[in-house]
C-alpha cells in the first residue's frame, strides 16, 4: 500500500487536531470576560478572606491555560504517532496507546488522514466502540481517582517534546518534483 502525504500547515494541523480543546479555552476566557463585567471584583476583593479569594480569582483565570497545556502535548502525541504510521503502517499496536481519551483519538485522526490511513483508524475505533459522542476520557468512568496522579498531570498536560523523525515538508516537496519529472518526461519532451 503507497503512503499518500497530504500537504498541510502545522499552523492548521493544530487547529486541527485540537479543535474541542481550543473551543474550550475560547469559552473558559469569555466566561472569565462575564465574570468580570457583572461582578464587580475589587469590592469583592476587600470583604472577607483576601487571600483564599485571590488563590480562587488566579485558579479561574488560569483555567484557560489547561486546554492550550492539553492541546500542545495532543500535537506531540500528533507529531509520534504520525512518524510512526509513515514508517510501519496502520497497526493497532500503534494506535492503541492513543485511543483512551477524545483528543488523542483526534490527533491519531489527523494524522491518518494526512497519510491516507483514515478510514482504517475510523473503523478501529469503532471496532473499539468509540463513538463520536464519547468526549470524556476512559478512565473517568473506570478509575476516577486517576485525576490525582502524577502520571495523568504529565501525559494530558505536560508531554515531552517530540522532535519529529520525518520532515514531510521535504518529503511532499520531493516527491512534487518527482512528479514534475515524471510528467516532463512522459509527455515526450526528451532532448
Amino acid at each position: 500500500m503507497a503512503i499518500t502525504v497530504q500537504k498541510r500547515s502545522l499552523f492548521f494541523t493544530y487547529l486541527k487536531l485540537g479543535y474541542l480543546l481550543h473551543l474550550m479555552t475560547i469559552a473558559e476566557i469569555l466566561v472569565i470576560i462575564c465574570f468580570f463585567q457583572y461582578i464587580d471584583v475589587t469590592s469583592w476583593l476587600q470583604e472577607g478572606f483576601i487571600f483564599f479569594k485571590i488563590v480562587f480569582l488566579f485558579l479561574f483565570v488560569a483555567a484557560p491555560i489547561y486546554p492550550q497545556c492539553d492541546a500542545r502535548s495532543r500535537f506531540q502525541n500528533y507529531k509520534q504517532i504520525k512518524d510512526h504510521l509513515y514508517l510501519y503502517g496502520f497497526q493497532s499496536r500503534i494506535v492503541k496507546p492513543f485511543s483512551f481519551s477524545r483528543c488523542q483519538r483526534d490527533a491519531v485522526l489527523v494524522a491518518a488522514e494526512e497519510l491516507g490511513m483514515e478510514k482504517d483508524c475510523k473503523q478501529y475505533f469503532i471496532d473499539l466502540g468509540y463513538r463520536w459522542y464519547h468526549i470524556l476520557p476512559s478512565f473517568l468512568i473506570k478509575r476516577p481517582t486517576y485525576l490525582f496522579h502524577k502520571a495523568f498531570w504529565l501525559n494530558t498536560f505536560f508531554a515531552k517534546y517530540y522532535p519529529a523523525k520525518i520532515n514531510f515538508s521535504a518529503l511532499s516537496k520531493e516527491r512534487e518534483s518527482v512528479q514534475e519529472n515524471n510528467l516532463y518526461f512522459s509527455s515526450g519532451s526528451i532532448i
